[in-house]
């Protein structure tokens, strides 16, 4: 195999490991009683927090799914047998794929670059939160306000890192010189389908995030009153510093 395909191959793989970490939340749901205490959660978040930790195993499983796709094609190429050639025949759609231009691109660089730079966010802000980081709008007995790591940067930097990793994934699953895309799947009906159905859950989750920070907020300021306002004078912006 040569150096650039072995390269491609570490690519998708630590992409691939990175997306599934912080797309696998560090704390179970909340109790019952917990759920109950947040008796003022809008109807829109209540509807995504029962959607949350489902889509985004979906969105988790898709990833890893094609590159799994990518790496398979990748090896059979390198490697020709009568085994490569039938794997080659079942991820190569005849006349519009070619498992040639299967490579590293820009693009595929760029996906990669942004899906590690999300992932590893979250997973700061993951460390940072520790038992209190959960995927669920909810305050855990004894919960304290967190102020330090990336919480000083902006005040929800675990939602900025899944709009990031969601930008890179789709990057670099559909981007030229993924598999989606050169194999000739993206070119057929299921491909299309498979594309908007991913892309409209991606922009339904990011969406719904830029929501829950003004849900979030509520809540910490009423549970925190002066502390959380201090914080919020002194780091102003929900996701993107200087902007938003």
């Amino acid at each position: 195999m040569s150096a650039r395909s072995v390269l491609h191959v570490g690519l998708l793989c630590s992409a691939a490991y990175m997306t599934y970490c912080s797309s696998t939340s560090p704390t179970p749901p909340p109790s019952d009683e917990e759920v109950k205490a947040q008796a003022d959660i809008s109807t829109m978040e209540r509807l995504f927090t029962r959607v949350a930790r489902s889509t985004a195993s979906m969105l988790k499983y898709t990833t890893i799914a094609g590159a799994g796709c990518t790496v398979a094609a990748i090896c059979a190429r390198e490697y020709s047998s009568t085994y490569s050639d039938t794997v080659l025949q079942k991820l190569i759609f005849p006349g519009i794929g070619s498992a040639a231009r299967i490579s590293i691109t820009p693009i595929v660089l760029a996906g990669w670059s942004l899906t590690m730079l999300g992932t590893s966010l979250r997973l700061w802000c993951f460390r940072t939160l520790d038992r209190f980081f959960t995927f669920e709008v909810t305050l855990k007995e004894g919960h304290q306000l967190c102020t330090g790591g990336p919480y000083s940067l902006v005040r929800h930097p675990s939602y900025t890192g899944w709009i990031i990793q969601c930008i890179g994934m789709a990057t670099l699953n559909g981007g030229a010189g993924s598999w989606a895309r050169e194999s000739g799947f993206l070119g057929t009906v299921p491909g299309q389908i498979a594309a908007c159905a991913f892309l409209a859950v991606e922009m339904y989750m990011c969406m719904s995030m830029v929501h829950r920070c003004s849900e979030e907020d509520r809540l910490l300021r009423n549970r925190f009153g002066d502390s959380w306002f201090a914080w919020a004078q002194r780091v102003p912006y929900r996701l993107l510093p200087y902007a938003f």
